[in-house]
């Protein structure tokens, strides 16, 4: 893929993201309302973490490392029908193994419940639970819209890939909503199990033409296969460890006092908001184009790319996590508080956002690095650098609980703290495997972007002293409106100041076609 057409892709990738986030930030902040800062809202907040941590664990890193490069391979070889016979071998063992674990989780979801989270009452377990079992088939359907996806992508066809989760968002919503109001929590899980199945559909209306050479058969050794599960297995748990790590942060946060699993939860979607937009929307996009450099051995390209995409990624990952952390209580109580959540709740969440907002700038790094090691057709690296981290992240949250008072909130340290060490490894060892990575160009960006991040940062933090707290709804969204949009201009324009090289370049591209408008 050209330079341009991977724009367009990222572009296309990163819109549909940001309507994805758009959607799934409804869904997210309707939910504490409508069950509160209190138990229920732990306990919806935690059924989804465990269910989304089985997703993650038996699917989610395979679509991503294993199939689009195979099948990319394959595609470009001009050998499709073959490469169907691995791919459908794997597609069809993960469906088989998806199943059986979805009944597994629905018969015994109240001992996941018990052995993962520090609930001691047993009416809290027992709803916890019923929402969880309740979820379970959501996994499968949701497996499916994502083995679809990683079809779509592999195709080069991102714009049909990339809007359904909107869908599912959008369930959701209508299901939080109106049936919350008939049957509380458990209806709402009904709700949402049936908008990851109409997601799963509207995903296969696009796949479905691209199926002519999939067939329900297994092909065990199949050379094509036998690779892609030597790629697949530990990309599983190496694409897992964000998931992972946030579920260890979720486990402790169950040991705090009632509303700190979803005070941890509201923190965590709102960092990974432009997290998604930016970060794991360059990261689908890259992947094929990187995947074709490498299977070339057109090395200087691949690292070309690898870099520019870095620093694209850095360019609106650091400055976000600076506005997070100045503005960090305006944005929860603007994005989330509907019915009036108390003071000290809302200060916890900030510091939870706080915390959590250094990792925008390491999780970047590992988010993009990790799509470049599967491009390499290297999955051990990350799975190394990913045990490390997991390790590391529960030794620190447990340190944290027993050495200070930071609350949930220290869950939200440990994680970003693992996260810079984890960026660490894997832009070390990267660098070292490919004889050099352009990595002073990279520092070279990183000593302009900081300073611009933080003039930015002092900027908006003297506007936020100056205005009083705002009650209307309306003037607080207005009010972070303008405080965003002053900080976006001091930030740009002191990168143009600094001679950032990809803001000129992007002023250039405004410029000529407003001229040639």
């Amino acid at each position: 893929m050209s330079n341009k057409k991977l724009g367009g892709a990222a572009a296309i990738v990163m819109s549909s993201i940001v309507v994805s986030r758009i959607t799934g930030y409804i869904r997210e902040m309707i939910t504490p309302n409508v069950f509160g800062l209190g138990n229920v809202g732990d306990a919806y907040s935690y059924a989804f973490r465990i269910t989304g941590l089985m997703y993650d664990l038996l699917v989610g890193g395979a679509i991503a490392a294993a199939i689009i490069p195979v099948l990319t391979g394959y595609i470009s070889n001009k050998d499709e029908e073959n490469g169907w016979k691995a791919v459908g071998t794997f597609i069809n063992i993960i469906i088989i193994i998806m199943s059986f674990v979805c009944i597994l989780g629905m018969f015994f979801t109240p001992q996941l419940i018990r052995m993962f989270s520090g609930f001691e009452g047993e009416e809290q377990i027992k709803l916890t639970a019923d929402i969880a079992r309740i979820l379970f088939p959501s996994v499968g359907f949701l497996m499916l819209a994502g083995l679809s996806n990683g079809i779509l992508n592999s195709y080069q066809r991102f714009a049909a890939a990339a809007y359904g989760p909107s869908i599912y968002n959008i369930g959701s919503i209508i299901s939080l909503i109106f049936l919350s109001k008939k049957g509380g929590p458990t209806s709402v899980a009904y709700g949402v199990m049936a908008s990851s199945l109409v997601y799963f559909l509207f995903q296969l209306s696009f796949v479905f033409k691209h199926l002519k050479h999939y067939r329900f058969k297994i092909y065990i050794k199949h050379p094509g296969f036998i690779k892609l599960i030597k790629l697949a297995i530990p990309s599983l748990m190496a694409s897992s460890v964000v998931q992972v790590n946030v579920m260890i942060a979720s486990f402790f946060a169950t040991f705090f006092e009632p509303g700190s699993m979803i005070i941890l939860n509201m923190a965590d979607r709102t960092w990974q908001m432009p997290y998604g937009i930016f970060a794991q929307g360059m990261g689908i996009a890259m992947l094929p184009t990187l995947s074709t450099y490498f299977s070339r051995e057109e090395f200087k390209e691949y690292k070309v790319t690898l870099i520019k995409c870095i620093k694209t990624v850095l360019l609106f990952t650091i400055p976000s996590a600076a506005g997070f952390i100045v503005l960090r209580e305006e944005v929860i109580k603007t994005l989330f508080d509907i019915t009036g959540f108390a003071p000290e709740s809302i200060a916890l969440a900030g510091r939870v956002l706080m915390f959590f907002s250094i990792s925008l700038f390491s999780q970047s790094i590992v988010n993009v690095l990790n799509r470049a090691y599967y491009a390499a057709k290297d999955t051990i690296t990350p799975l190394i650098a990913g045990i490390i981290a997991i390790v590391l992240n529960f030794t620190l949250s447990l340190t944290f609980i027993k050495t200070t008072n930071l609350g949930v909130a220290g869950m939200a340290l440990s994680y970003s703290l693992v996260s810079i060490v984890n960026a660490f490894l894997l832009l070390t060892i990267l660098n070292k495997k490919m004889n050099g990575m352009y990595l002073k160009s990279l520092l070279k960006f990183l000593f302009k972007i900081f300073p611009a991040s933080f003039i930015m940062g002092v900027v908006i933090y003297f506007i936020n002293t100056a205005v009083p707290p705002l009650e209307s709804k309306i003037m607080q969204y207005t009010y972070l409106a303008g405080v965003v949009a002053v900080g976006i201009a001091v930030y740009f324009a002191f990168a143009l100041l600094f001679k950032v090289e990809e803001v000129s370049y992007v002023k250039d591209i405004i410029l000529k076609k407003f001229k040639k408008g």
